[in-house]
């Protein structure tokens, strides 16, 4: 009797202790079937996605044509690197992500909305597409480029959608040079040091980029379509002035053409600062021309 006892209480105890054992395995099962995934830290997503932008540098390739009426660009396999020989109508351009998104900002200030995007600016936003593949948050980066808040020029690219409404939103910014040596200082050679100083300088620095004198006068005599659109570029900038080119453009004088500009900006900066601060180094402070804004927002859905 005493070895059937035995023998019965071991197989109870056996029992209890697989019982026991399955009780504390479907515990865990169960605890480790609500465990939730972390959700990424977007904050510093977004500041690594800023950073891939300033420091990577890129080569983009794209035709200085212009699109054909089915909207596709007829350089654009051509200009692809396949090899060594590219057609003459194609262009390089190498730089950080962010530096060509500035340009590309700068650009938009003159470009022809109705037209679309040019092929640069589509090539910088495939290179910043490309470059941001990994990050695992949804992104969008935003550029602008203004003289100063409110100006009457201004640029603006947009690559990546607009966030959700109600859902929270990490940003980060870099501030980007928009051409080598660019200044806006308050004071230039031989000139007093006034608010209308700050604005002739910005005026200068601003048409200088957009119609850089070289590069726009080989555009101008380089036949269509380069002549067609950097005249129509002169045309709708000197329209948001209210001036006239007087046919300096027709007669491929860059400089007559760049002056007239100059005149009429510098004209409208000096009334924007001079209503704002008759401090020259306060006006100063107010003017960006030679950045552009590189924002980059991150979230989570």
């Amino acid at each position: 009797m005493t070895r059937l006892g035995h023998r019965y209480g071991r197989a109870v105890s056996t029992v209890l202790d697989v019982a026991v054992c399955l009780l504390f395995v479907t515990a865990s099962v169960g605890v480790l079937a609500t465990v939730e995934r972390p959700v990424p830290d977007d904050s510093q997503t977004a500041d690594r996605a800023a950073s891939l932008l300033g420091t990577t540098t890129v080569t983009v390739h794209y035709a200085a044509t212009d699109p054909n009426t089915d909207g596709e660009d007829p350089g654009a396999v051509a200009c692809r690197p396949a090899d060594a020989a590219r057609p003459d109508a194609c262009r390089t351009a190498h730089g950080t992500v962010a530096g060509l998104l500035a340009r590309a900002a700068v650009a938009d200030v003159v470009d022809d909305e109705s037209a679309g995007r040019s092929p640069f600016e589509r090539g910088v936003r495939n290179a910043t597409r490309q470059r941001l593949a990994g990050v695992h948050s949804s992104w969008q980066v935003v550029v602008t480029w203004r003289a100063y808040p409110d100006a009457p020029l201004a640029g603006r690219v947009v690559v990546g959608t607009e966030p959700p409404p109600e859902i929270d939103v990490h940003t980060a910014t870099l501030r980007v040079p928009v051409a080598d040596g660019a200044t806006t200082s308050a004071q230039g050679d031989g000139e007093p040091q006034t608010v209308a100083a700050v604005a002739r300088r910005a005026a200068s620095t601003t048409v200088a980029g957009l119609f850089p004198p070289e590069p726009t006068r080989l555009a101008l005599a380089g036949g269509p379509p380069l002549d067609r659109r950097t005249a129509g570029r002169y045309r709708r900038t000197a329209a948001a002035l209210g001036v006239g080119l007087d046919g300096a453009v027709a007669d491929g004088s860059v400089r007559r053409a760049n002056s007239i500009l100059v005149e009429a900006l510098a004209a409208r900066y000096a009334s924007d600062l001079g209503a704002r601060t008759d401090d020259p180094a306060a006006a100063a402070e107010l003017v960006s021309v030679e950045t552009a804004t590189v924002t980059v927002r991150t979230w989570s859905v």
